[in-house]
């Protein structure tokens, strides 16, 4: 049939590749059909919103023409139109919803013709009906060509296209968000990159909500420049995130809803309103929006008082409606404006805010009270954010008149803040009575009496009435059940005590930052579950935690220090290093948090051989223990910071607060899920400094609990084996048995040293070989290589540029000869004899040719690196 859009399929591919069409495959088809006969008769409609690319497509075909030989002609509003008999070229005609009625009755006429070549481009809207009427001619043999906004493989093509190489499938994502398939603004982006380097513009286009790359700048100045003033507030209030609901959305403009719709259809038009497939879903809502690049440029070439009218309007009209206002209040921060419903506008977005970001609904409390909230009515408000958000000061400074008010709910509510603040900065026990005296929170008093020894008062029924939602209250009484449970001497104890604690945490995993409690059911259940052996589950509950941001920031350095003393009982030094950066990385941190800090730097060291470190990060230890007394939930870190004092010979600094810790245990009946690991430090500790009867007094306070968890008896069953060593008698069987014992509770260091310590004991050549290679089994298993490779040793004696290549064990030897340690103390370190120490000494002299100690420091230093 004649005009037929047909074509031979390499004119189509190759039409594909022409950066005019590229993406579009009406277009295509289009210039593809012209292609291969570009003297056959061709009528076509091509219809799109403003930037689809139909004037791209006319100048596609006029190229095409010029090739091949073949005339075009562009006809402009009031031009005679010829017909096919009297002139032999292909009518062009752009926008031709512009065109008077004369013109577009000339075009109908031509369109009749059967030998016609006409193509004629218009936008979907206005349609007059001479427009209408020339549709109809266009369209008797095909569908007009419709431009639809570029897919992301159609965004890919025209990329392509335009770079004269292939588009990376990351950049064509990007393109197509920033655009919304506009072939226009993709057309600047590329061109732009093309010339600038695709990491700058790419860049340039994703920094800031303000930042638009000047060509697309210039291009959608131009558009919004054209549009009436209506439909480019139209645009504007979508822009700043206008409802998409067509009745609130004219509330918001002030119009009528036939009204909206007709600007609708003028935005549409424009191509500054296109589809947009995923958009969230909301009930008469069309799926369209404001692409971000053009939703930026409006934003930009806007007047400020237009742009904050429309953001106020928006965000009352959202309150009025009882939707979201977290979205419009944002906006209005820090704008100034006062009155009306904006003091509650603020303070609904910071309820909103509260449960996932703490700091947000810090400032839109804060701009509340600034557009005219009276500041008592959102002072318990703010306090609560800031101590969820981690900034104690303000928090402490806004709760703490209020302890004394006179309603029983506001005052409850100022003494969980302060509580909460005395909790962070080492005052658990003033925390803990403070909430025991409120009626209603004796539950979440319940914890800190615990932890200060009061076991009868925690242990009360709650009187009053209960504070904080059905699950927040819930879960506090899971807490409080769980710690006392932790306090049973029987073998079930610590799994009851686990699963009242994780099921706590769980509750409160939904809720987010939103619960502020002054300390974290994750974190106590991980503390129980690191005294009962369950180091696996003390990981999980407490990634849990970190990934849902239970608690809020406040909480955040607690997880993320409790995780680093799971990677330390692991012997995992480069993940204990990673969590307490992660802790450190919000700031100094409280007391409470700074006490396991110091203590994890006095483990890395002590396990390291780093007797600089060790002696550097005793100070800090001592400093943080002054300022956190002792509680059931730092005798971890009492232990570690007890161990260490013992190698640096200042057990002394530390005996007041162990002494407290016993005491505290013995205030509490002696509960054995607690003792066992205490005593094992305090026998470690012993063992260090070579005080033999202390030692024998705690293996039996061992032995005393041995019965009541798994973990209790691993313990003791080390302890009796390692006094044993002590004594010379090194049983290899019941070493490593015991050794093992520990590594499969998760206590892979602790178990990795007693088989070295046993082995550097015995005379029997035989034993001492399978206990060090029992020891250096464990400490790898817990030091797993980076992307699960297996470390591999070094070869030969030569590096690549004629330098002495020392083997990873020779290395790591050398690194500890420079830190000063013994032959043995590098043995005890790398599980291995004094002898083989020795013997890998003497192979480092010999090749690098050491002639005297000082020179053998000096090639080392050179070699390793290492102290001067």
């Amino acid at each position: 049939m004649p005009g037929r859009l047909r074509a031979v399929g390499g004119e189509e591919v190759e039409a594909a590749r022409d950066p005019m069409v590229a993406g579009l495959p009406g277009a295509v088809a289009l210039l593809a059909a012209h292609r291969a006969d570009p003297r056959a008769p061709l009528t076509a409609a091509v219809v799109g919103p403003g930037g689809s690319g139909k004037s791209a497509v006319l100048s596609a075909l006029v190229r095409s023409a010029r090739r091949r030989g073949v005339t075009t002609r562009r006809i402009r509003s009031g031009d005679t139109v010829p017909f096919p008999s009297d002139e032999d070229a292909l009518l062009l005609v752009d926008d031709a919803h512009a065109l008077d009625a004369a013109t577009l009755a000339e075009l109908n006429d031509v369109a009749d013709d059967p030998d016609a070549r006409l193509v004629v481009t218009a936008r979907p809207w206005p349609c007059p009906r001479a427009l209408s009427t020339l549709w109809l001619a266009l369209g008797r043999d095909r569908a007009p060509v419709a431009l639809e906004p570029l897919t992301v493989a159609g965004t890919g093509d025209r990329a392509s296209a335009l770079l004269g190489s292939r588009c990376p499938p990351a950049l064509a994502t990007t393109l197509r968000r920033l655009s919304g398939g506009s072939p226009a603004v993709v057309d600047r982006l590329v061109t732009q990159i093309r010339d600038a380097g695709t990491r700058a513009v790419s860049a340039a286009a994703e920094r800031g909500s303000q930042e638009v790359p000047h060509g697309v700048l210039d291009l959608l100045r131009h558009e919004v420049g054209g549009l009436d003033d209506g439909t480019r507030r139209l645009l504007l209030a979508l822009a700043v995130g206008g409802p998409r609901v067509p009745a609130p959305l004219a509330e918001v403009l002030g119009i009528d809803r036939t009204t909206l719709e007709d600007r609708r259809e003028r935005a549409r038009a424009s191509g500054l309103l296109l589809p947009a497939p995923d958009a969230p879903a909301e009930l008469g809502a069309p799926r369209e929006g404001v692409p971000p690049l053009a939703r930026r440029s409006l934003v930009r070439l806007a007047a400020a008082d237009e742009r904050l009218d429309l953001e106020r309007r928006i965000a009352e009209q959202a309150l009025a409606r009882g939707a979201s206002v977290l979205g419009p209040a944002r906006r209005l921060l820090g704008s100034g404006l006062r009155g009306g419903d904006l003091p509650r506008v603020f303070t609904a977005a910071g309820d909103e805010a509260l449960a996932s970001a703490p700091h947000l609904a810090v400032a839109l409390y804060a701009d509340a009270v600034a557009a005219g909230a009276p500041p008592e009515s959102v002072v318990l408000r703010r306090a609560e954010a800031a101590a969820l958000a981690g900034d104690l000061d303000t928090a402490l400074r806004l709760a703490d008149p209020l302890t004394a008010a006179a309603d029983d709910r506001d005052r409850a509510r100022a003494v969980t803040v302060v509580a909460t603040v005395m909790a962070h900065r080492g005052m658990g026990r003033r925390a803990a009575e403070m909430l025991a005296e409120e009626p209603g929170l004796r539950a979440w008093a319940a914890p800190g009496l615990v932890g200060n020894g009061d076991r009868e008062r925690a242990a009360l029924p709650a009187d009053g009435v209960a504070v904080g939602s059905t699950t927040v209250r819930s879960a506090t009484a899971l807490t409080a059940e769980g710690i006392l449970t932790s306090l049973r001497p029987d073998p079930g104890a610590a799994s009851a005590a686990l699963s009242e604690l994780t099921r706590a945490a769980s509750l409160l995993e939904p809720l987010g930052t939103g619960v502020l409690l002054p300390d974290s059911p994750s974190a106590l259940a991980a503390l129980v579950a690191l005294h009962a052996g369950e180091i696996d589950v003390a990981e999980s509950v407490l990634r849990r935690a970190v990934e849902t941001t239970s608690g809020g920031p406040a909480l955040g350095p607690r997880h993320q220090l409790l995780l680093a003393w799971v990677a330390m009982v692991r012997g995992d030094v480069a993940g204990l290093r990673e969590h307490v950066a992660a802790a450190r990385s919000g700031g100094p941190l409280e007391p409470r948090d700074e006490l396991p800090a110091a203590a994890l730097e006095i483990g890395v060291a002590r396990r390291t051989g780093d007797s600089a470190g060790l002696k550097a990060a005793w100070g800090r230890a001592r400093e943080a223990l002054v300022r956190h007394p002792v509680d059931l939930f730092v005798l971890l870190p009492l232990g570690e910071l007890l161990v260490g004092a013992a190698r640096l010979r200042e057990r002394s600094a530390v005996r007041v607060a162990w002494d407290a810790a016993d005491a505290l245990l013995t205030s509490l009946g002696d509960p054995p899920l607690w003792r066992a690991t205490t005593s094992w430090y305090a026998l470690a500790a012993a063992v260090t400094a070579d005080d033999v009867p202390e030692a024998e007094r705690q293996l039996e306070a061992l032995r005393a609990v041995a019965p009541s968890s798994v973990l209790a008896g691993a313990l003791t069953r080390c302890a009796e084996v390692w006094l044993a060593a002590l004594a010379g008698e090194v049983d290899a069987a019941a070493v490593e048995s015991a050794a093992r014992g520990l590594h499969r509770l998760g206590w892979t260091w602790d178990g990795a040293r007693l088989a070295g310590e046993a082995a550097i004991r015995t005379r029997d050549r035989r034993a001492m070989a399978t206990l060090l290679a029992c020891a250096r089994s464990l400490a790898d298993s817990g030091r797993p290589a980076p992307d699960g490779a297996e470390a591999v040793p070094t070869s030969g004696l030569v590096g690549e540029g004629g330098e002495v290549a020392l083997s990873d064990r020779e290395r790591e030897v050398a690194r500890l000869v420079l830190a000063g340690l013994t032959h043995k103390q590098i043995g005890a370190q790398l599980y291995i004899s004094a002898k083989t120490v020795e013997h890998h000494v003497a192979r480092i002299r010999q090749r690098l040719g050491s002639t005297s100690r000082g020179e053998l420091f000096a090639q080392l230093r050179e070699l390793v690196g290492g102290p001067g």
